[in-house]
């Protein structure tokens, strides 16, 4: 039987994911200072859509997307998202990470659970026709800085991706 919860540091077995996670996360009344914005909070751990993976964060980078999200500023994320329906009132950054795959939706074909991957920022939807008819990802209308534009970055002991922002580490 899985924990709920797992104490940072503290890896469950593989495959195995609680219902709860520690994050690293932003609320919109604490927009300011970042080391003052980020705190740690217990939070629930994001399921996953056919097309994307959930990763047992290893290590995290830090860059200007996540100083720019801390303050709100140029762009409210949590704002932004919710406009676009997505209901969370909090975002968890972090656009850079390095992990284990834990779970993999039923789409996913390039990574399996226990995989080590290296992940990176860009995302894009896996149906979108300029990709699909050979378009760079990054000029796709879809393109997201995942981390940033997207919640559920790798500030946590659990992150959610697309696959093609997840690359198994024997394909570096």
């Amino acid at each position: 039987m899985s924990k709920q919860l797992y104490e940072i540091g503290e890896q469950p077995p593989l495959g195995e994911v609680p219902e709860k996670m520690h994050a690293w996360l932003v609320r919109a009344d604490r927009f300011g200072k970042p080391t003052e914005a980020f705190q740690k909070e217990v939070v629930n751990t994001p399921s996953i859509a056919d097309d994307e993976v959930l990763v047992y964060v290893m290590a995290a980078g830090i860059n200007y997307n996540n100083v720019w999200a801390a303050m709100g500023i140029p762009v409210n994320v949590i704002g932004a998202r919710n406009k676009n329906g997505e209901p969370e009132d909090f975002h968890i950054g972090g656009s850079d990470a390095s992990g284990i795959v834990y779970k993999v939706g039923k789409d996913v074909t390039n990574v399996k659970v226990g995989d080590e991957v290296v992940m990176h920022c860009g995302t894009f939807d896996r149906n979108c026709s300029w990709v699909k008819k050979g378009g760079d990802p990054m000029y796709s209308p879809s393109f997201k800085i995942w981390g940033y534009e997207t919640n559920y970055g790798s500030f946590a002991q659990f992150t959610r991706c697309r696959p093609s922002s997840a690359c198994p580490d024997r394909s570096i």
